[in-house]
């Protein structure tokens, strides 16, 4: 697979343009994307011990490692409950909420730099700092949500905590835009969710509440630093508790619209929003169906990846424009199909157009897909 941006030739356009209107022959060096593998962030399973895992694909070798992070340290576990990763400026940082940790890992090799204890007196305390859920970061400062319902501004150089901020009830995602930090409350679906807008210049926080806002997951800008986020809704409360209403909510201003009617996982790539729907449902199985949001133009499509059995994680790597879809196996029993959570999963990826181009397994509870992108140096 080419690591290289898809527009490649473009950028490359533009590079020879500049170089030949200098006045002198002398080679140009310039910094280009590229994109080196995929992360694959699994949970585990807390009700039968097994604990987080991270497995890496690839791009050079097309091959992926299970239990990448254990093998790179030595057999180190990443603890229970692992939820999140960001790459960034070299790092890999994977949250993980059992240990009340995030590790800082160096993005290529995977092995620990260090071990941010969020409950530790310097950080957020133990009330404040307990189970750490999603990541962002900007400007040199990663922004760690926690269920002490505070999020954590993290200096990257010294890992020193900068600033924190209270927010509302059991935050999961957050998105830096524009000087804005977002957190998505979750309230863990009892009815008090909301978003908070902090800004950042300041300290000074906000809190967004909406009928339509009742279990908020994911938060996501787009190119035009546009807001999403993606709400689970509500469960019946009655066998077989069915989710209802999950779907994709636009924020403008004080404005709440819902864009995608039903979603249960999101990805936000350029001026397209990729979601699935596998609403949940005990001894039920309701069908999948797939769908691609165009910002600009404000429709949706459908499209059908094939071979996927029980969506759990996507992601778009927005440097080759492969689709990525992590999923659970599927198993049958006397009591009806479900969803293996206890097993490891798999991960199938897809061109531009779905096609599916290769598969790879991955580890127990797939959570978040996160690429491997770094810049090389030409010379031209």
């Amino acid at each position: 697979m080419k690591k290289y941006l898809l527009s490649f030739a473009v950028i490359m356009s533009t590079v020879l343009f500049t170089a030949c209107n200098k006045d002198d022959n002398d080679p140009q060096k310039y910094e280009i994307p590229v994109s080196n593998g995929v992360y694959v962030v699994g949970s585990g399973n807390t009700g039968n011990s097994i604990v987080g895992n991270l497995t890496y694909f690839d791009y050079e070798t097309m091959t992926g490692t299970l239990n990448a992070f254990s093998k790179a340290n030595g057999g180190m576990s990443l603890g229970m409950t692992a939820n999140d990763a960001l790459r960034y400026g070299g790092k890999l940082y994977i949250v993980v909420d059992g240990e009340h940790s995030v590790f800082v890992c160096n993005a290529q090799s995977m092995r620990v730099i260090t071990k941010i204890d969020m409950t530790a007196a310097t950080m957020l305390g133990e009330t404040g700092g307990v189970s750490p859920r999603r990541i962002a970061a900007d400007d040199g400062k990663i922004y760690v949500s926690t269920y002490g319902n505070m999020v954590a501004a993290i200096d990257t150089t010294n890992f020193a905590l900068v600033k924190k901020y209270e927010v509302g009830s059991k935050p999961e995602g957050v998105c830096v835009t524009n000087g804005y930090l977002y957190t998505a409350n979750s309230d863990y679906g009892y009815g008090n969710a909301s978003i908070s807008v902090i800004r950042l210049s300041t300290g000074e926080v906000s809190t967004l509440t909406n009928e339509s806002i009742r279990n908020p997951q994911d938060i996501a800008v787009d190119d035009a630093g546009t807001i999403y986020f993606l709400d689970y809704g509500q469960y019946d409360s009655e066998p077989p508790y069915t989710q209802r209403n999950a779907g994709v909510y636009k924020i403008s201003g004080n404005i709440v619209t819902k864009v995608v009617a039903n979603a249960t996982g999101m990805t936000c790539a350029g001026s397209k929003i990729y979601t699935y729907n596998a609403p949940y449902s005990y001894g039920e199985v309701i069908p999948v169906s797939y769908s691609i949001y165009d910002i600009q133009t404000g429709t949706s499509s459908s499209f059908s990846p094939s071979d996927i059995e029980s969506p759990a994680a996507i992601g778009i790597d927005p440097l080759t424009g492969y689709l990525y879809i992590a999923s659970y196996h599927m198993v049958e029993s006397e009591w009806g199909t479900y969803a293996d959570y206890s097993s490891n999963g798999y991960v199938n990826y897809y061109d531009g157009a779905y096609n599916k181009k290769g598969s790879f397994e991955c580890g127990v509870g797939p959570q978040r897909i996160v690429f491997n992108i770094s810049t090389e140096i030409v010379e031209l």
